[in-house]
């Protein structure tokens, strides 16, 4: 293997772990953000809240129902008692009763109003629940995927890790200071594959010389336009 090739297997293992280690932070900041199951839980939160006066206020009708209902029954029971004997006073009572009675069925009339509220307010929160319940099933069987492809990346970057040191064996210093002179420069990519008469990276032709240096492995060739390693791509590579 020439020291060109060496360089080109290196940078192909390392292209695999950067690729790798961008995953492994998208995947990190993807498990740290649950935005969508926040978001379903508050709107979930807020319709609760939207219910619960209205359900208190449902129960405050009911009692004013009720209590107007007794004092209809007990003005009526004192009316036919015939405890009471003036006229006046009879009058004042069953005015009082049908007073009662109005009022009863204006409450009435509220309360329906009150409870169809109700219905729709239970309806919006028994869909806000179903809701957070599907997103949060949906959130935790991403993040059970999520963690099994952390975990996979992580025994990859491992396996990388080996391979590169591995790779490191087979380059020679001067070989690696020109690779590493050069990748900062060159988007980590600084062996380019010598396609026929072409370089890969930049698409420019190669002269003959080069041509030659490159298929002969003895010295690194560079591409004479984006100033490259070049490389004949084996079998293996």
């Amino acid at each position: 293997m020439s020291s060109a090739q060496a360089l080109y297997r290196l940078q192909e293992i390392e292209l695999a772990l950067l690729r790798n280690q961008k995953r492994l932070n998208e995947i990190t900041a993807i498990l740290a953000d649950s935005h969508a199951v926040a978001e379903a839980r508050s709107q979930a939160e807020a319709t609760q809240q939207a219910l619960a006066p209205l359900q208190a206020r449902t129960r405050q009708l009911e009692l004013e129902i009720q209590s107007n209902a007794d004092k209809i029954r007990a003005t009526d029971e004192h009316l036919y008692s015939g405890r009471v004997r003036n006229p006046k006073e009879m009058q004042d009572m069953q005015q009082e009763i049908q007073s009662l009675k109005k009022r009863g069925a204006n409450l009435e009339d509220t309360l329906l109003d009150v409870m169809l509220a109700v219905e729709e307010a239970e309806a919006r929160l028994q869909a806000a629940q179903a809701q957070l319940q599907q997103v949060t099933a949906d959130w935790e069987n991403q993040n059970r995927q999520l963690v099994d492809e952390q975990t996979r990346l992580k025994a990859e970057q491992a396996r990388l890790h080996q391979q590169r040191k591995q790779a490191l064996e087979a380059v020679d210093a001067d070989s690696l200071a020109v690779y590493n002179a050069l990748k900062p420069r060159k988007q980590n990519q600084p062996v380019a594959v010598l396609e026929g008469d072409t370089c890969s990276a930049c698409g420019v032709e190669q002269t003959r010389a080069i041509i030659s240096e490159t298929d002969r492995g003895a010295t690194l060739a560079k591409c004479l336009s984006c100033g490259r390693i070049l490389v004949r791509k084996t079998a293996r590579g």
